[in-house]
C-alpha cells in the first residue's frame, strides 16, 4: 500500500515510522528543511548550541515516545531521572520535591514532606489525589472548577498546582480542561513511581528528529523535505493522493539556483500530521464544509514564548528549576543538559500559555529573565548576561478547553483514505509529544484496519 505523510513533527515521524515497518511504500512530505513541527531546533550561530523553539520536558509516563526513541536507536540522548526530583525557589530560598524509591502513589506522599508546604496544603494535595484515584474524570469542567471542587485552596494552587497545571497542558486552570491534567496525573504519579520521573534530552529537540527521519529512510522510506504540499487531493470521496511544490532539497541544489517544481504523488492513504490550523486549507471546498473539518476552526490557539539567555558564570545549579510567583515559571541549564557544565551558563526560560508574555517587548521579557535570576539566585549579583534571544511560538498548541474535547477528532475521518495524526486529535491527553506520537501510531493502525 502506498502512503504520503504530510508533516514532519512526531506525530507524523511516529505515523511513517510504524507504516514503514508494516511494509507500507510510504513517503514523508516536510516543507521545512528541520524536522520536529513545533518541537524542533536550531544551531544557533554565535554560540554553537543548540537552541530549541520552546524547551519540552517529557516523563516517564511518555512510554510510546520513549519507546520510538529507543527503537530508532536514539536511547543515548535521553537523561531520565532515577527518581522524580522537583526543585523549586521562591522568596524564602530553594526547595525541593524529592520522591524516595516507593511503590507508587506513596512515593509522592513522601515527597511531598520534603518539599516545603503549610501542612493545610498537603492535606489538599492529598485529598486531590484521592479525587484522581477514585474519583470519576471532571468531563465539561475546567481545572479551576475541579481544583474548588476538591478542596484545593489559593496557597495550594501558587505553590503547587497552577504552575505544575499550565506546564502540562499550556492553558491557564480558568480556561483548561480539567480532565486533560486528570488523566496527564494518574499516568503519571498513580501508575507507577517511575512513570513521574523527569526526562530530559541531551540535544535538541531537531537532532532527535533528524535521528528518527534518518532511521525511518535506513529502514527504506522516503523522506521529501522542502516539499510544501498544495492540496490533498480527494476523488470520487477519497483521498488519492497530495499535490506538492517541491523546492530544492539539498545545499548543492540550493546554490546552484535549482528553481521548484509541481508533482503529485499518487496514495492508497494519505495521513495529515499537520496543525489543525493547516488542514482545511488544503481540502476541496466540499469536504472542509463538513465535520470534523468544518469544526477545527473552533479551535483556539495557545502560546508559549522562551527566552534564551547566556550568563558569563554558573549562577543557576539544577539542571531544571520552578520560579514561584514568577511571570517565567521554569528555567532549564541548556548548557549542563548538553554536558557542557561551565561558563557560558545557557539558560532557557518558559512560559506556557503566554496569552499576555507573547505581546511584550523583547527588552521586556528579557529582563523579566534577568529580574527573576537576580531575585532568586544570590550568586547572579556578580554575574552579567553575555547574550539574550526571544523565541515565540504564537501556535505552540491549541487552546485546551473542556468545549474543545468534543473537537477533538480521531485518526479516522469521512473520508476514506484520508487519517488524520497530531497532538490536537482526540488523544485524550494534552497538546505533548507524547499525545503527538500516540497520535501516529493510531493513524497508522487505523491505515492498516
Amino acid at each position: 500500500m502506498k502512503v504520503v505523510v504530510v508533516g514532519g513533527g512526531f506525530a507524523g515521524l511516529a505515523a511513517a515510522i510504524a507504516l514503514q515497518e508494516r511494509r507500507h511504500e510510504v513517503t514523508l512530505v516536510e516543507r521545512r528543511g528541520v524536522m520536529g513541527g513545533r518541537a524542533t531546533s536550531y544551531r544557533d550561530a554565535l554560540s554553537g548550541e543548540e537552541v530549541d523553539n520552546g524547551t519540552h520536558l517529557m516523563i516517564g509516563a511518555y512510554r510510546e515516545t520513549l519507546d520510538l526513541v529507543r527503537e530508532a536507536g536514539a536511547g543515548n540522548v535521553l537523561l531520565a531521572q532515577d527518581e522524580l526530583c522537583l526543585h523549586y525557589v521562591d522568596d524564602r530560598g530553594p526547595t525541593t520535591l524529592s520522591c524516595p524509591p516507593l511503590p507508587a502513589p506513596l512515593h509522592l506522599l513522601a515527597g511531598l514532606l520534603s518539599l516545603r508546604l503549610p501542612w493545610s496544603v498537603r492535606w489538599q494535595a492529598v485529598r486531590l489525589g484521592l479525587a484522581v484515584r477514585f474519583g470519576a474524570p471532571p468531563l465539561g469542567l475546567t481545572l479551576a472548577e475541579y481544583f474548588e471542587k476538591t478542596g484545593q485552596g489559593p496557597e495550594a494552587r501558587r505553590l503547587l498546582w497552577d504552575p505544575l497545571a499550565t506546564a502540562v497542558v499550556n492553558e491557564t486552570p480558568e480556561r483548561a480542561a480539567a480532565v486533560l491534567f486528570h488523566r496527564v496525573y494518574q499516568e503519571a504519579f498513580l501508575a507507577n513511581r517511575k512513570a513521574s520521573r523527569l526526562v530530559f534530552l541531551r540535544c535538541g529537540w531537531g537532532t532527535l528528529a533528524d535521528r528518527l527521519g534518518a532511521y525511518f529512510e535506513a529502514r527504506g522510506g522516503r523522506l521529501r523535505r522542502r516539499a510544501l504540499v498544495e492540496a490533498i487531493e480527494v476523488e470520487g470521496g477519497r483521498a488519492v493522493g497530495v499535490r506538492l511544490t517541491q523546492r530544492a532539497e539539498s545545499r548543492a541544489e540550493i546554490q546552484a539556483g535549482q528553481r521548484a517544481r509541481e508533482e503529485r504523488i499518487a496514495a492508497d492513504v494519505v495521513v495529515s500530521a499537520l496543525p489543525w490550523h493547516a488542514l482545511p486549507t488544503l481540502l476541496p471546498e466540499g469536504v472542509r464544509a463538513e465535520p470534523p473539518f468544518r469544526d477545527l476552526a473552533q479551535l483556539r490557539r495557545s502560546p508559549i514564548v522562551s527566552v534564551e539567555m547566556w550568563l558569563d558564570r554558573a549562577v543557576v545549579d539544577p539542571v531544571f528549576v520552578g520560579l514561584r510567583d514568577c511571570e517565567i515559571e521554569w528555567v532549564f541549564d541548556k548548557g549542563r543538559l548538553y554536558g557542557r557544565p561551565g561558563p557560558p551558563q545557557h539558560l532557557s526560560f518558559i512560559v506556557s500559555a503566554a496569552h499576555r508574555s507573547a505581546s511584550k517587548p523583547n527588552p521586556e521579557l528579557v529582563a523579566a529573565a534577568e529580574g527573576a535570576l537576580r531575585r532568586y539566585f544570590p550568586a547572579m549579583k556578580e554575574a552579567a548576561v553575555v547574550r539574550s534571544l526571544v523565541l515565540r511560538e504564537p501556535e505552540a498548541t491549541f487552546s485546551a478547553g473542556p468545549e474543545t474535547e468534543a473537537l477533538r477528532p480521531g485518526p479516522v475521518t469521512p473520508v476514506p483514505g484520508l487519517l488524520l495524526a497530531g497532538d490536537w486529535t482526540a488523544t485524550g491527553l494534552p497538546a505533548t509529544i507524547e499525545g503527538a506520537v500516540r497520535s501516529g501510531r493510531a493513524a497508522a493502525r487505523a491505515a492498516g484496519a
